[in-house]
């Protein structure tokens, strides 16, 4: 018998069949990873550049920025709309507390001397004709003794006169001598009120004790300024005392020559202090200077304010908001708050879409106490971040 025609053994299996089984099954999983890839939507592929984490941070996405809802929830983003107003200014400047010049005296000696006795000192509350100082002076003891010899030339020659009228009446004197004596009687008089008008330019009273000058204040105040104590000798040139009533002061406020045509005489001010956590106090312009500063391109205007509580001190450096009275007209206004500065310009965040901001920059008009006028950079209509835009700054522009 030969082979071919031998019956299969029991062990015989079709080993090649059974392998090609795992080759095929392999072949059409690999073709369905394939076509998914191949099939898979465009969005779904770059999805992951695009997404903000739950809780992330915004980030800069080209020119836009783009921030989750749960941010914007979380720091109380706030939206508004750019729309056409009437805007009323309301002009914020810097300026400084200064002395009413009608309620403030400096106060000093037209001579030289010695300061015998000191009457008053700085802090020290005084009345108007009150006695601050004593000088010794010897210019001042010489043009009184002056007065006092003038004045008892003066005297003989009137007794001379009175005698050589007499006699020329009854015809014992010529009429001469008697015009004569009234003519030097007369000289002396004119001779008497000129020393006398010398002391009282020196400060000094023909009456007074021999040499000793007595400073008085000519305004009742408080003495803000003292410069002298006893035994020092002064100069003319010096000023001794400072004294001022405080109960009103002015407000010098520089004002942009840009704002000036809206600022009126009589227009009210709110004076706020940085430094301290008090309620604005009220004024009204008095006087706008005439003239511009060249460097600063502002002029200074003068603000006339109670101070009864003593709030304001001289020196001290204070915010004015003048609510501007001059010509208005309608403004394409955002809220103060939308504005920022980016890189030093004025910036808003202007909404393309949900979650998406456009940094703009911005030019800035006219302002009041709650509003801004845009001249360039938005148009009406335009949405843009009006609440917690400086959480939105601080997280991209670091």
């Amino acid at each position: 018998m030969s082979t071919e025609t031998l019956p299969p053994t029991a062990d015989a299996r079709p080993v090649p069949q059974m392998k090609k089984w795992p080759v095929l099954l392999g072949g059409v999983g690999l073709a369905v990873i394939v076509v998914a890839v191949l099939f898979k939507p465009q969005g779904e592929q770059h999805s992951t550049a695009a997404v903000v984490p739950e809780r992330g941070t915004p980030y800069l996405d080209g020119e836009f920025i783009r921030f989750s809802k749960q941010f914007a929830e979380r720091e109380k983003l706030a939206f508004s709309v750019a729309k056409q107003e009437v805007l009323t200014p309301a002009v914020q400047v810097t300026g400084a507390v200064t002395y009413d010049a009608r309620r403030v005296a400096a106060i000093g000696a037209r001579i030289g001397g010695r300061v015998r006795s000191l009457s008053k000192i700085e802090g020290e509350d005084v009345k108007s004709g009150e006695v601050m100082i004593e000088l010794e002076s010897v210019e001042l003891g010489k043009a009184q003794a002056e007065v006092m010899k003038v004045r008892a030339r003066e005297k003989v020659a009137k007794l001379d006169e009175e005698r050589e009228r007499r006699l020329a009446d009854a015809k014992v004197s010529p009429e001469r001598d008697a015009q004569f004596a009234r003519a030097n009687a007369e000289a002396l008089t004119a001779e008497r009120v000129a020393a006398e008008k010398g002391v009282e330019a020196l400060g000094g009273t023909v009456e007074g004790e021999l040499g000793i000058l007595r400073l008085r204040s000519p305004i009742t105040g408080r003495i803000v300024e003292s410069k002298v104590k006893r035994g020092e000798t002064v100069e003319s040139s010096d000023t001794l005392f400072v004294v001022a009533d405080l109960s009103k002061v002015w407000v010098e406020l520089a004002v942009y020559e840009r704002d000036l045509p809206a600022v009126r005489e009589d227009d009210e001010v709110e004076v706020r202090i940085p430094s301290a956590g008090l309620e604005p106090i009220t004024g009204r312009i008095a006087h706008i200077s005439e003239l511009i500063d060249p460097e600063s391109r502002s002029a200074h205007v003068r603000v006339e304010v109670d101070n009864a509580e003593g709030q304001l001190r001289p020196g001290l450096s204070v915010v004015g908001v003048i609510f501007a009275t001059g010509p208005r007209q309608s403004m394409l206004v955002v809220p103060r708050g939308a504005v920022t500065r980016v890189d030093g310009k004025p910036t808003v965040f202007l909404q393309v879409s949900e979650g998406v901001v456009e940094p703009r920059s911005v030019e800035l008009g006219a302002e009041d106490v709650d509003s801004v006028a845009v001249t360039r950079g938005l148009k009406a209509g335009d949405t843009v971040v009006a609440g917690g835009v400086l959480a939105l700054k601080a997280e991209v522009f670091r």
